[in-house]
Protein backbone atom coordinates (compact mmCIF):
# COMPACT_ATOMS: atom_id res chain seq x y z
CA UNK A 1 0.00 0.00 0.00
CA UNK A 2 1.11 4.02 -1.08
CA UNK A 3 2.81 5.27 2.15
CA UNK A 4 0.60 8.84 2.36
CA UNK A 5 1.27 9.23 5.56
CA UNK A 6 4.48 12.00 7.13
CA UNK A 7 5.62 11.92 10.31
CA UNK A 8 4.01 15.29 11.36
CA UNK A 9 0.35 13.78 10.99
CA UNK A 10 0.96 10.86 13.08
CA UNK A 11 -1.10 11.87 15.90
CA UNK A 12 -4.66 10.39 17.15
CA UNK A 13 -6.45 13.73 16.45
CA UNK A 14 -5.37 13.85 13.02
CA UNK A 15 -7.21 10.47 12.23
CA UNK A 16 -10.19 12.11 14.26
CA UNK A 17 -10.23 15.14 11.75
CA UNK A 18 -9.77 13.17 8.97
CA UNK A 19 -12.75 10.50 9.45
CA UNK A 20 -14.90 13.41 9.94
CA UNK A 21 -13.62 15.54 6.90
CA UNK A 22 -13.89 11.88 4.41
CA UNK A 23 -17.83 12.08 5.64
CA UNK A 24 -18.29 15.60 5.03
CA UNK A 25 -17.22 14.98 1.44
CA UNK A 26 -19.45 11.84 1.15
CA UNK A 27 -22.32 14.36 1.94
CA UNK A 28 -21.05 17.13 -0.13
CA UNK A 29 -21.43 14.54 -3.06
CA UNK A 30 -24.87 14.37 -2.44
CA UNK A 31 -25.53 17.76 -2.98
CA UNK A 32 -23.24 17.38 -6.49
CA UNK A 33 -25.54 14.75 -7.39
CA UNK A 34 -29.18 17.15 -7.16
CA UNK A 35 -27.28 19.82 -9.15
CA UNK A 36 -25.97 17.91 -11.96
CA UNK A 37 -29.41 16.27 -11.80
CA UNK A 38 -31.15 19.66 -12.25
CA UNK A 39 -29.28 20.24 -15.59
CA UNK A 40 -32.15 17.45 -17.16
CA UNK A 41 -35.69 19.58 -16.04
CA UNK A 42 -33.23 22.81 -17.46
CA UNK A 43 -32.85 21.31 -20.62
CA UNK A 44 -36.84 20.64 -20.77
CA UNK A 45 -37.82 24.35 -19.80
CA UNK A 46 -34.94 25.94 -21.99
CA UNK A 47 -35.39 24.26 -25.42
CA UNK A 48 -32.44 25.58 -26.99
CA UNK A 49 -29.86 24.47 -24.93
CA UNK A 50 -30.12 20.63 -25.61
CA UNK A 51 -28.74 18.59 -23.04
CA UNK A 52 -28.42 14.91 -23.33
CA UNK A 53 -30.11 13.84 -20.42
CA UNK A 54 -29.19 9.86 -21.03
CA UNK A 55 -25.45 10.72 -20.71
CA UNK A 56 -25.99 12.93 -17.50
CA UNK A 57 -28.44 10.63 -15.80
CA UNK A 58 -26.31 7.87 -15.87
CA UNK A 59 -23.35 9.83 -14.47
CA UNK A 60 -25.40 10.98 -11.82
CA UNK A 61 -26.47 7.11 -11.10
CA UNK A 62 -22.45 6.23 -11.34
CA UNK A 63 -21.77 8.72 -8.68
CA UNK A 64 -24.85 8.04 -6.30
CA UNK A 65 -23.48 4.02 -6.81
CA UNK A 66 -19.97 4.81 -5.62
CA UNK A 67 -21.24 7.52 -2.79
CA UNK A 68 -23.27 4.65 -1.68
CA UNK A 69 -20.13 2.31 -1.70
CA UNK A 70 -17.87 5.07 0.41
CA UNK A 71 -20.89 5.89 3.53
CA UNK A 72 -20.81 2.20 3.60
CA UNK A 73 -17.37 1.72 3.83
CA UNK A 74 -16.96 4.65 5.81
CA UNK A 75 -18.41 3.18 8.80
CA UNK A 76 -15.91 0.53 8.42
CA UNK A 77 -12.91 2.57 8.33
CA UNK A 78 -10.30 2.54 11.48
CA UNK A 79 -9.54 5.70 12.98
CA UNK A 80 -6.15 5.44 13.04
CA UNK A 81 -2.80 4.56 11.18
CA UNK A 82 -3.52 0.95 9.32
CA UNK A 83 -2.31 -0.39 5.84
CA UNK A 84 -5.54 0.78 4.54
CA UNK A 85 -6.11 4.18 6.35
CA UNK A 86 -8.31 7.67 5.90
CA UNK A 87 -5.37 9.23 3.39
CA UNK A 88 -6.22 6.06 1.28
CA UNK A 89 -9.96 6.54 1.73
CA UNK A 90 -9.33 9.87 0.91
CA UNK A 91 -7.48 9.18 -2.46
CA UNK A 92 -10.01 6.96 -3.56
CA UNK A 93 -12.75 9.44 -3.45
CA UNK A 94 -10.61 11.84 -5.07
CA UNK A 95 -9.45 9.97 -8.44
CA UNK A 96 -13.55 8.59 -8.31
CA UNK A 97 -14.15 12.54 -8.25
CA UNK A 98 -11.39 13.80 -10.75
CA UNK A 99 -12.73 10.84 -13.05
CA UNK A 100 -16.37 11.91 -13.11
CA UNK A 101 -15.70 15.56 -13.72
CA UNK A 102 -13.56 14.53 -16.76
CA UNK A 103 -16.60 12.57 -17.95
CA UNK A 104 -18.85 15.03 -17.09
CA UNK A 105 -16.46 18.06 -18.46
CA UNK A 106 -16.50 15.93 -22.21
CA UNK A 107 -20.55 15.09 -22.16
CA UNK A 108 -20.96 19.04 -21.80
CA UNK A 109 -18.49 20.49 -23.96
CA UNK A 110 -15.08 19.87 -22.95
CA UNK A 111 -12.91 22.82 -23.03
CA UNK A 112 -16.33 24.78 -23.60
CA UNK A 113 -18.10 23.27 -20.56
CA UNK A 114 -19.29 25.56 -18.13
CA UNK A 115 -18.22 23.16 -15.33
CA UNK A 116 -14.46 23.35 -16.55
CA UNK A 117 -13.36 25.23 -13.43
CA UNK A 118 -15.40 22.82 -11.25
CA UNK A 119 -11.44 21.50 -10.70
CA UNK A 120 -10.34 24.24 -8.60
CA UNK A 121 -12.97 22.84 -5.41
CA UNK A 122 -11.71 19.32 -5.97
CA UNK A 123 -8.26 20.17 -5.74
CA UNK A 124 -9.15 22.62 -2.54
CA UNK A 125 -10.38 19.92 -0.99
CA UNK A 126 -8.22 17.29 -1.78
CA UNK A 127 -5.25 19.76 -0.61
CA UNK A 128 -7.06 20.24 3.00
CA UNK A 129 -6.71 16.43 3.05
CA UNK A 130 -4.01 14.87 1.55
CA UNK A 131 -0.28 15.54 0.57
CA UNK A 132 0.40 18.47 -1.40
CA UNK A 133 2.95 15.92 -3.99
CA UNK A 134 -0.64 13.44 -4.07
CA UNK A 135 -2.66 16.24 -5.34
CA UNK A 136 0.55 17.69 -7.91
CA UNK A 137 0.75 14.30 -9.32
CA UNK A 138 -3.35 14.32 -9.50
CA UNK A 139 -3.79 17.77 -11.14
CA UNK A 140 -0.85 16.79 -13.65
CA UNK A 141 -2.92 13.68 -14.78
CA UNK A 142 -5.54 15.19 -15.09
CA UNK A 143 -4.73 18.36 -17.10
CA UNK A 144 -2.96 15.29 -19.72
CA UNK A 145 -6.43 13.74 -20.07
CA UNK A 146 -7.97 17.06 -20.65
CA UNK A 147 -5.05 18.26 -23.12
CA UNK A 148 -5.36 14.88 -25.29
CA UNK A 149 -9.34 14.95 -25.22
CA UNK A 150 -8.87 18.70 -26.58
CA UNK A 151 -6.61 17.90 -29.02
CA UNK A 152 -8.48 14.26 -30.48
CA UNK A 153 -11.94 17.24 -30.87
CA UNK A 154 -9.49 19.39 -32.10
CA UNK A 155 -8.29 16.94 -34.84
CA UNK A 156 -12.02 15.37 -35.21
CA UNK A 157 -10.28 12.09 -33.70
CA UNK A 158 -13.08 12.18 -31.45
CA UNK A 159 -16.65 13.84 -31.42
CA UNK A 160 -17.51 16.93 -29.69
CA UNK A 161 -20.60 16.91 -27.81
CA UNK A 162 -21.49 20.03 -26.59
CA UNK A 163 -24.65 21.72 -25.14
CA UNK A 164 -26.74 23.58 -28.52
CA UNK A 165 -27.06 27.21 -28.10
CA UNK A 166 -24.96 27.79 -24.90
CA UNK A 167 -22.28 29.38 -27.11
CA UNK A 168 -22.91 31.38 -30.00
CA UNK A 169 -19.37 29.55 -31.63
CA UNK A 170 -17.88 26.83 -31.57
CA UNK A 171 -14.83 27.33 -29.50
CA UNK A 172 -13.22 23.70 -29.11
CA UNK A 173 -11.80 24.33 -32.55
CA UNK A 174 -9.93 27.40 -31.55
CA UNK A 175 -6.62 26.33 -30.83
CA UNK A 176 -5.33 29.94 -29.11
CA UNK A 177 -8.57 29.94 -26.84
CA UNK A 178 -8.16 25.88 -25.90
CA UNK A 179 -4.94 25.90 -25.07
CA UNK A 180 -5.18 29.39 -23.50
CA UNK A 181 -7.94 28.27 -21.16
CA UNK A 182 -6.18 24.75 -20.05
CA UNK A 183 -2.98 26.74 -19.40
CA UNK A 184 -4.97 29.21 -17.26
CA UNK A 185 -6.40 26.36 -15.47
CA UNK A 186 -3.49 24.39 -14.95
CA UNK A 187 -1.81 27.68 -12.99
CA UNK A 188 -5.01 28.11 -10.69
CA UNK A 189 -4.85 24.46 -9.74
CA UNK A 190 -1.27 24.78 -8.91
CA UNK A 191 -1.58 27.88 -7.11
CA UNK A 192 -4.88 26.39 -5.23
CA UNK A 193 -2.90 23.67 -4.13
CA UNK A 194 -0.25 24.85 -2.94
CA UNK A 195 -2.02 27.88 -1.05
CA UNK A 196 -4.77 25.56 0.83
CA UNK A 197 -2.11 22.78 1.47
CA UNK A 198 0.46 25.32 2.74
CA UNK A 199 -2.69 26.52 5.02
CA UNK A 200 -3.69 22.90 5.78
CA UNK A 201 0.10 21.93 7.00
CA UNK A 202 0.15 25.23 9.75
CA UNK A 203 -3.25 24.35 10.90
CA UNK A 204 -2.22 20.55 11.85
CA UNK A 205 0.91 21.36 12.87
CA UNK A 206 -0.31 23.54 15.49
CA UNK A 207 -3.11 21.27 16.27
CA UNK A 208 -0.28 18.70 17.25
CA UNK A 209 1.32 20.84 19.01
CA UNK A 210 -1.86 21.62 21.10
CA UNK A 211 -3.08 17.77 21.59
CA UNK A 212 0.69 17.16 22.72
CA UNK A 213 0.50 20.04 25.42
CA UNK A 214 -2.93 19.01 26.40
CA UNK A 215 -1.74 15.55 27.19
CA UNK A 216 1.01 16.85 29.02
CA UNK A 217 -1.30 18.67 30.96
CA UNK A 218 -3.22 16.18 31.73
CA UNK A 219 -0.27 13.41 32.67
CA UNK A 220 0.93 16.42 35.29
CA UNK A 221 -2.36 16.90 36.75
CA UNK A 222 -2.85 12.88 37.10
CA UNK A 223 0.77 13.21 38.60
CA UNK A 224 -0.59 16.20 40.87
CA UNK A 225 -3.93 14.40 41.89
CA UNK A 226 -1.67 11.47 42.67
CA UNK A 227 0.58 13.14 45.03
CA UNK A 228 -2.03 15.07 46.80
CA UNK A 229 -3.90 11.78 47.06
CA UNK A 230 -0.49 10.59 48.87
CA UNK A 231 0.20 13.86 50.90
CA UNK A 232 -3.32 13.85 51.81
CA UNK A 233 -3.69 10.53 53.36
CA UNK A 234 -0.48 10.64 55.52
CA UNK A 235 -2.35 13.35 57.22
CA UNK A 236 -5.31 11.66 57.68
CA UNK A 237 -3.24 8.90 59.98
CA UNK A 238 -1.86 11.26 62.94
CA UNK A 239 -5.64 13.53 62.40
CA UNK A 240 -7.66 10.47 63.40
CA UNK A 241 -5.07 9.20 66.23
CA UNK A 242 -5.65 12.55 67.86
CA UNK A 243 -8.76 12.51 67.65
CA UNK A 244 -9.18 9.05 69.04
CA UNK A 245 -7.36 10.67 72.39
CA UNK A 246 -9.41 13.16 72.29
CA UNK A 247 -12.27 11.18 72.69
CA UNK A 248 -10.48 8.66 75.35
CA UNK A 249 -10.05 12.11 77.52
CA UNK A 250 -14.08 13.55 76.96
CA UNK A 251 -15.20 10.23 77.87
CA UNK A 252 -13.41 10.04 81.19
CA UNK A 253 -11.13 6.97 80.14
CA UNK A 254 -8.46 9.01 81.54
CA UNK A 255 -9.39 10.63 84.30
CA UNK A 256 -11.61 13.28 85.43
CA UNK A 257 -11.67 16.69 82.65
CA UNK A 258 -11.46 19.95 84.63
CA UNK A 259 -14.65 21.61 84.12
CA UNK A 260 -12.44 24.87 82.05
CA UNK A 261 -11.13 22.31 79.54
CA UNK A 262 -14.28 20.61 78.63
CA UNK A 263 -15.41 23.01 76.25
CA UNK A 264 -12.15 23.64 73.92
CA UNK A 265 -11.29 20.30 74.03
CA UNK A 266 -15.04 19.80 72.92
CA UNK A 267 -14.29 22.03 70.13
CA UNK A 268 -10.90 20.68 69.38
CA UNK A 269 -13.01 17.73 68.41
CA UNK A 270 -15.35 19.27 66.59
CA UNK A 271 -12.66 20.93 64.48
CA UNK A 272 -10.16 17.25 64.44
CA UNK A 273 -13.51 15.74 62.73
CA UNK A 274 -14.12 18.72 60.55
CA UNK A 275 -10.67 17.88 58.78
CA UNK A 276 -11.41 14.42 58.93
CA UNK A 277 -14.28 14.69 56.94
CA UNK A 278 -11.97 17.08 54.68
CA UNK A 279 -9.48 14.48 54.24
CA UNK A 280 -12.13 12.18 52.89
CA UNK A 281 -13.69 14.65 50.33
CA UNK A 282 -10.15 15.63 48.71
CA UNK A 283 -9.49 11.74 48.66
CA UNK A 284 -12.91 10.80 46.99
CA UNK A 285 -12.36 13.79 44.44
CA UNK A 286 -9.42 12.74 43.60
CA UNK A 287 -10.00 9.38 43.53
CA UNK A 288 -12.76 10.02 41.44
CA UNK A 289 -10.37 12.53 39.13
CA UNK A 290 -8.21 9.08 38.45
CA UNK A 291 -10.73 6.67 38.27
CA UNK A 292 -11.18 5.08 34.85
CA UNK A 293 -14.20 3.31 33.01
CA UNK A 294 -16.87 2.88 35.64
CA UNK A 295 -18.19 -0.58 36.04
CA UNK A 296 -21.83 -0.15 34.61
CA UNK A 297 -24.63 -2.22 35.55
CA UNK A 298 -28.12 -1.77 35.63
CA UNK A 299 -29.52 -0.02 38.92
CA UNK A 300 -32.55 0.13 40.45
CA UNK A 301 -33.13 3.66 41.41
CA UNK A 302 -36.11 2.96 43.70
CA UNK A 303 -34.86 0.74 45.96
CA UNK A 304 -31.36 3.07 45.68
CA UNK A 305 -32.84 5.73 47.21
CA UNK A 306 -35.22 4.09 49.67
CA UNK A 307 -31.48 2.79 50.63
CA UNK A 308 -30.07 6.38 51.20
CA UNK A 309 -32.96 7.10 53.17
CA UNK A 310 -32.82 4.30 55.45
CA UNK A 311 -29.15 5.29 56.41
CA UNK A 312 -29.78 8.72 56.93
CA UNK A 313 -33.55 8.41 58.37
CA UNK A 314 -32.57 8.49 62.05
CA UNK A 315 -31.24 12.00 60.68
CA UNK A 316 -34.08 13.50 59.48
CA UNK A 317 -36.45 11.92 62.33
CA UNK A 318 -34.64 14.06 65.06
CA UNK A 319 -34.84 17.19 62.95
CA UNK A 320 -38.78 16.35 62.43
CA UNK A 321 -37.68 16.95 58.34
CA UNK A 322 -40.85 15.47 55.96
CA UNK A 323 -39.32 13.61 54.03
CA UNK A 324 -41.00 11.70 50.63
CA UNK A 325 -40.61 10.03 47.56
CA UNK A 326 -42.49 10.50 44.43
CA UNK A 327 -41.76 8.40 41.10
CA UNK A 328 -44.22 8.74 37.74
CA UNK A 329 -44.12 4.86 37.51
CA UNK A 330 -45.83 2.29 38.99
CA UNK A 331 -42.65 -0.02 38.39
CA UNK A 332 -39.51 0.30 39.79
CA UNK A 333 -37.15 2.90 37.36
CA UNK A 334 -33.74 1.52 36.20
CA UNK A 335 -30.42 3.69 34.72
CA UNK A 336 -27.30 2.15 33.45
CA UNK A 337 -24.81 3.53 35.67
CA UNK A 338 -22.02 2.31 38.11
CA UNK A 339 -24.17 1.66 41.55
CA UNK A 340 -21.80 2.84 43.93
CA UNK A 341 -20.76 6.42 42.32
CA UNK A 342 -24.22 6.71 42.06
CA UNK A 343 -25.11 6.60 45.38
CA UNK A 344 -22.23 8.97 46.88
CA UNK A 345 -23.52 11.17 43.93
CA UNK A 346 -27.28 10.90 45.27
CA UNK A 347 -26.13 10.62 48.91
CA UNK A 348 -23.84 13.74 48.78
CA UNK A 349 -27.54 15.55 47.21
CA UNK A 350 -29.92 14.20 50.16
CA UNK A 351 -27.10 14.89 52.97
CA UNK A 352 -27.33 18.04 51.91
CA UNK A 353 -30.84 18.81 52.50
CA UNK A 354 -30.96 17.49 55.65
CA UNK A 355 -27.58 19.82 56.70
CA UNK A 356 -29.69 22.78 55.09
CA UNK A 357 -33.17 22.29 56.13
CA UNK A 358 -34.16 23.46 59.36
CA UNK A 359 -36.07 21.09 61.97
CA UNK A 360 -40.06 21.08 60.44
CA UNK A 361 -38.80 21.53 56.72
CA UNK A 362 -39.67 19.35 53.71
CA UNK A 363 -37.72 17.48 51.80
CA UNK A 364 -38.91 16.02 48.44
CA UNK A 365 -37.16 13.50 45.70
CA UNK A 366 -39.43 13.18 42.68
CA UNK A 367 -38.07 10.81 39.41
CA UNK A 368 -39.57 11.39 36.32
CA UNK A 369 -39.10 8.75 33.63
CA UNK A 370 -38.85 9.80 30.15
CA UNK A 371 -38.60 7.97 27.02
CA UNK A 372 -34.88 8.56 26.86
CA UNK A 373 -34.01 10.06 30.04
CA UNK A 374 -34.57 9.97 33.95
CA UNK A 375 -34.99 13.19 35.66
CA UNK A 376 -34.21 13.06 39.64
CA UNK A 377 -34.89 16.21 40.98
CA UNK A 378 -34.24 16.91 44.65
CA UNK A 379 -35.91 19.39 46.40
CA UNK A 380 -35.80 21.31 50.42
CA UNK A 381 -37.15 23.78 52.16
CA UNK A 382 -34.27 25.13 52.96
CA UNK A 383 -32.19 27.90 53.64
CA UNK A 384 -31.59 28.14 49.70
CA UNK A 385 -28.74 29.30 47.63
CA UNK A 386 -28.36 33.36 46.61
CA UNK A 387 -28.75 33.08 42.10
CA UNK A 388 -25.61 34.62 41.46
CA UNK A 389 -23.52 31.60 43.65
CA UNK A 390 -25.95 29.09 42.12
CA UNK A 391 -23.17 28.28 39.72
CA UNK A 392 -20.27 28.68 41.91
CA UNK A 393 -21.72 25.94 43.83
CA UNK A 394 -19.95 23.25 41.78
CA UNK A 395 -16.35 24.74 42.48
CA UNK A 396 -13.95 22.85 44.64
CA UNK A 397 -14.28 24.19 48.27
CA UNK A 398 -16.61 26.38 47.16
CA UNK A 399 -19.30 27.04 49.88
CA UNK A 400 -22.45 30.16 49.95
CA UNK A 401 -22.32 32.60 51.68
CA UNK A 402 -25.87 31.76 53.70
CA UNK A 403 -24.36 28.48 54.88
CA UNK A 404 -20.96 30.20 56.08
CA UNK A 405 -23.26 33.04 58.18
CA UNK A 406 -25.41 30.19 59.18
CA UNK A 407 -22.00 28.65 60.55
CA UNK A 408 -23.29 25.45 58.81
CA UNK A 409 -19.93 23.15 58.79
CA UNK A 410 -18.48 21.87 55.30
CA UNK A 411 -15.69 21.46 53.25
CA UNK A 412 -17.58 22.72 49.74
CA UNK A 413 -16.64 19.73 47.81
CA UNK A 414 -19.64 17.99 48.04
CA UNK A 415 -21.13 19.26 44.96
CA UNK A 416 -17.95 19.25 42.80
CA UNK A 417 -18.29 15.00 43.67
CA UNK A 418 -21.61 15.10 42.64
CA UNK A 419 -20.80 17.04 39.01
CA UNK A 420 -17.91 14.37 38.55
CA UNK A 421 -19.84 11.72 39.00
CA UNK A 422 -23.02 12.77 36.84
CA UNK A 423 -19.97 13.83 34.44
CA UNK A 424 -19.13 10.14 34.26
CA UNK A 425 -22.34 8.69 33.16
CA UNK A 426 -22.87 11.74 30.35
CA UNK A 427 -25.39 13.10 32.23
CA UNK A 428 -26.56 17.19 33.39
CA UNK A 429 -26.99 18.73 36.71
CA UNK A 430 -29.06 22.12 37.20
CA UNK A 431 -29.86 24.06 40.35
CA UNK A 432 -33.20 26.25 40.90
CA UNK A 433 -33.50 28.37 44.53
CA UNK A 434 -36.07 29.19 45.60
CA UNK A 435 -37.49 25.68 44.56
CA UNK A 436 -41.18 24.84 44.49
CA UNK A 437 -41.07 23.30 48.19
CA UNK A 438 -40.25 27.38 49.13
CA UNK A 439 -42.04 28.60 52.67
CA UNK A 440 -40.87 32.08 52.81
CA UNK A 441 -38.23 34.35 52.20
CA UNK A 442 -35.96 32.60 54.75
CA UNK A 443 -36.30 29.54 53.60
CA UNK A 444 -36.39 29.85 49.71
CA UNK A 445 -35.60 26.50 49.69
CA UNK A 446 -33.41 24.24 46.99
CA UNK A 447 -33.82 21.82 43.91
CA UNK A 448 -31.23 19.96 41.75
CA UNK A 449 -32.38 18.59 38.69
CA UNK A 450 -30.16 15.22 37.51
CA UNK A 451 -31.18 14.05 33.97
CA UNK A 452 -28.98 10.74 33.23
CA UNK A 453 -29.41 8.72 30.21
CA UNK A 454 -31.59 5.58 30.61
CA UNK A 455 -28.63 3.88 28.71
CA UNK A 456 -25.46 4.09 29.22
CA UNK A 457 -23.04 5.39 26.51
CA UNK A 458 -19.29 6.22 26.99
CA UNK A 459 -18.19 10.32 26.88
CA UNK A 460 -16.37 10.77 23.22
CA UNK A 461 -13.00 11.10 24.00
CA UNK A 462 -13.09 14.85 22.56
CA UNK A 463 -15.70 15.82 24.84
CA UNK A 464 -14.60 16.92 27.84
CA UNK A 465 -17.30 19.37 29.26
CA UNK A 466 -20.74 18.33 30.79
CA UNK A 467 -24.13 20.37 30.76
CA UNK A 468 -24.37 22.02 34.37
Amino acid sequence: MIELAPKWIMYDEFWHTLKRRNLWIIKLRYVAIVLLLCLIPLGMVIDSLRINAFSIGAVSFSILLYNLAFHYAHQRLPEGYAAFNGLHFALLQMIMDFTSLIVTLYLTGGVESPFFYFFIFHVIIGSLILPRNVVTLLISLTMVIITTGAVLELQGVIPHISIESYLGTPLYLNTTYVFSKITILMIILTISNYLANSISKELYLRERSLTIAYKKLEEAETAKSRYVMSVVHDLKTPIAAATTYLNMILDGSLGRVPDALERPLERSRIRLNNAISIVNDILQLTQLKLAEKPEISRVNLTELIDEIYQEMRILFVAKKIRFSTWINSEEDVFVEAERKLLKLGLSNLISNTHKYTEKGGRVEIHITNEEEHIVIEIADSGIGIPAEEQQKIFQDFYRSSISKRKGIEGTGLGMSVVLHIIRQFNGRIRVESPSRLSDDAEHPGTAFFITLPRKYTPLPADVEEVQV
